[in-house]
């Protein structure tokens, strides 16, 4: 999981990519519920809750599009909608940008935890 170009921006989209160490793709789950890098949060646009609404970085605050919680399988669920964060199409190419959708358990929702 990596945040495009290291843009600190609100509203960069959060992406597929090779991992390479940088802070972009250091990622932490805060008390608070929120999932955060470079002092933003992971958010859903818009607040969007449907299959395929698109996951970025954004401002914190404390609204349902950035509150996450882990399920049993490893996969990142946010609150608000239910749905996992996905890679649509179980795709492989860096730049991707990830999205929710409903959870089914398979590759492509799970998150790989540092050991």
């Amino acid at each position: 999981m990596d945040i495009a170009g290291a843009n600190t921006g609100s509203g960069t989209a959060v992406q597929l990519y090779a991992c390479n160490g940088t802070d972009a793709q250091q990622w932490e789950f805060a008390p608070d519920g929120t999932v955060q890098s470079l002092g933003k949060c992971l958010d859903v646009n818009g607040g969007a809750t449907n299959d395929g609404a698109t996951v970025q970085i954004y401002d914190c605050n404390g609204t349902g599009a950035q509150q996450w919680t882990v399920g049993p399988d490893d996969s990142i669920i946010n609150d608000q909608s239910g749905k996992c964060l996905d890679v649509p199409g179980k795709a492989t190419a860096d730049g991707t940008q990830l999205i929710i959708w409903t959870c089914h358990g398979e590759e492509n929702q799970r998150w790989d935890p540092p050991a």
